[in-house]
């Protein structure tokens, strides 16, 4: 299961490689522009710089067998869910600003895209948070 574990991250990663090139190809790194983007810098870059950090302990896990890596990679899988959540809250459409005009980077995301990342991600967790806890 473990390495099924590392299967379904590296999915999610690729998946959100996706979205992150789409949305920097839209100008999305164009921070000071107006209207640019409704996706913080700090936000998207903690996003990927905890998931990175997070595979990175799975991989310890996975290659050391170090039990307290697996929960490492739990905890912080769980925070960048949390990140993760926070931008498709930004992006969904609401009533007000966000939803009349603009050229938002994050307007050229494909629905699919976005919702295979999340499904990804949220499998992704829960079958971290097991395996974490099948192991003690």
């Amino acid at each position: 299961m473990r390495v099924f574990v590392l299967c379904a991250w590296l999915i999610t990663a690729g998946l959100g490689g996706y979205l992150a090139t789409v949305w920097i190809r839209h100008g999305g790194l164009r921070q000071r522009t107006p209207g640019v983007t409704r996706l913080p810098l700090w936000l998207v870059v903690g996003h990927v710089a905890l998931a990175v950090a997070g595979l990175a302990a799975w991989s310890v896990y996975l290659v050391g067998g170090v039990k307290g890596s697996a929960w490492a990679a739990c905890a912080v899988a769980l925070i960048v869910a949390a990140f993760g959540f926070m931008m498709l809250l930004r992006w969904l459409p609401s009533p007000g600003r966000h939803s009349h005009g603009g050229s938002a980077a994050e307007r050229h995301f494909p629905l699919t895209a976005v919702v295979a990342h999340g499904m990804s991600a949220g499998a992704t967790v829960l079958l971290v948070i097991l395996e974490a806890m099948h192991q003690t």
